[in-house]
């Protein structure tokens, strides 16, 4: 492998240590001379977030229970939230590597860069920020839109054998289903990336607004010269999974990051700097729409032309129709139903879709459902079945003592009110036995079917397919 040039390594070191925590979409609260986050070594398990970052310097260091040693910047900070460590002889490449991969910095090579890339590390995940930075909205383009540039760009990222082998294996998806559901893995070097989103320009498709797709000044570049910026993507993880709205658009992307703490994450670029131009078109200024970003100090941490995510709720039809389901066809043109099931995350909705043969709407958190009623009432849905993993209905051992899943309980129950209280629509749960299965995907890939409780009449009735 060639050496990594001193240029690359400059431009590392100067990525301070709250972008990259943030990037990692770990946990970040600013204070007046410093941020706290959680402590980035995940053998490190604290009951409050006692980690500092001086934002004068970056510089980080843990405090929780007298400290487990993690400290330095983000070099350090990558490390420890990596491998759960920091030796320099050991991590010192793969540390620099992985930190272009996520904050979008070229990795230039002094030598031949023909030798095979090494791969994208996978960093840890931690809880989204309570506290953070306030990001300026800006709204991605339309669904027609953001489901052409998708639809192309999965077309030209790979299928490693890795996430195939664990598509049909684990998921016991066929190749027919995984072609249908449209999953492909997230492009594991900068080289590949590079080719992909040169091709997609060099097409004609814009990537302007169109979330995971993001601006980042060149080494050396003038950031007022718009020549001097280029498109990338932020995308770390596995792969991509597709998300669709009732028109049968690809409107968003989730990520499935590999790692325990948050499983999955969204395709996102919400961009932190915004062009200001005279009437000539030339930029005149860049508004901070970050205010932790000092564009002097670091320049190379500023992005652009991207736009957030947000939360959609995700429109699947079993694989059959799903696989000739064109863009901007309703749903209710090409698949007839009067009854939907809900269910969580995208998995657990296309499996469940394929075995029910009906339609599922996969809602991204139990929390995020705010967009469900309107669709119901919008196809004429006369009944809904909710099928949350069983451990939104059972008790669970917590501290020694017995306590409902709280968050996913309380959220559970709203949404049901809503339902109940929309004329015309019958409510119903799924429930099972939590031996059988977490999810409804393993209830239903174990050959086993769920009991259905109507909470109205609390009847109770075996489901059948």
């Amino acid at each position: 492998m060639p050496k990594i040039s001193q240029s690359t390594i400059d431009a590392v070191e100067r990525v301070h240590t709250y972008d990259l925590a943030t990037r990692m979409g770990h946990w970040a609260k600013t204070s007046a001379g410093s941020i706290q986050v959680g402590c980035p070594n995940p053998n490190h398990v604290e009951r409050t977030p006692d980690t500092y970052i001086k934002k004068s310097t970056g510089v980080f260091m843990c405090y929780g229970g007298g400290g487990c040693g993690a400290k330095g910047k983000a070099l350090q900070y990558y490390a420890w939230a990596t491998w759960g460590s920091w030796d320099p002889r050991t991590h010192f490449v793969d540390a620099v590597i992985g930190i272009c991969e996520l904050m979008g910095i070229p990795i230039d090579y002094d030598g031949p860069s023909h030798d095979s890339p090494r791969k994208r590390t996978q960093p840890a995940m931690q809880p989204a920020a309570a506290t953070k930075a306030v990001f300026e909205n800006i709204p991605a383009q339309p669904a027609e839109v953001c489901d052409r540039a998708y639809r192309r760009f999965l077309e030209l990222c790979p299928i490693y054998r890795e996430h195939a082998q664990e598509w049909m294996t684990k998921r016991k998806y066929t190749k027919e289903q995984i072609t249908a559901f449209g999953l492909r893995s997230i492009p594991a070097t900068w080289q590949e990336t590079k080719l992909i989103v040169e091709m997609m320009l060099k097409e004609g498709y814009s990537l302007e607004r169109i979330p995971g797709f993001t601006q980042k000044l060149r080494k050396d570049g003038n950031p007022m010269n718009d020549k001097d910026w280029y498109w990338t993507i932020n995308a770390y993880g596995k792969y991509f999974l597709p998300v669709r709205d009732d028109s049968g658009h690809i409107v968003r992307l989730r990520m499935a990051t590999g790692q325990d703490k948050k499983k999955y994450t969204w395709f996102s670029s919400c961009p932190n700097v915004l062009p200001e131009r005279n009437s000539a078109g030339q930029i005149t200024e860049l508004k901070v729409l970050d205010p932790s970003l000092d564009i002097n100090a670091n320049p190379y941490d500023m992005r652009r032309g991207g736009a957030s995510s947000s939360h959609h709720i995700n429109v699947v039809i079993p694989y059959q129709q799903l696989a000739h389901w064109e863009p901007g066809d309703e749903i209710t043109d090409i698949f007839g139903f009067d009854s939907v099931v809900i269910t969580e995350g995208e998995h657990k909705s296309f499996i469940a879709a394929n075995i029910l043969r009906k339609p599922v709407v996969g809602v991204p958190g139990v929390g995020n459902y705010r967009d469900v009623l309107p669709a119901l009432k919008k196809w004429g849905v006369k009944k809904v079945v909710i099928a949350y993993d069983a451990d939104a209905f059972v008790a669970k051992e917590k501290d020694g003592q017995k306590a409902k899943n709280a968050e996913v309980f309380k959220n559970l129950i709203n949404f049901s009110k809503e339902i109940l209280e929309s004329d015309g629509i019958e409510l119903v749960f799924w429930i099972w036995n939590i031996a059988d299965g977490k999810g409804l995907d393993d209830v239903l890939l174990g050959g086993r079917l769920p009991i259905e409780v109507n909470p109205r009449t609390q009847a109770r009735t075996p489901v059948a397919i």
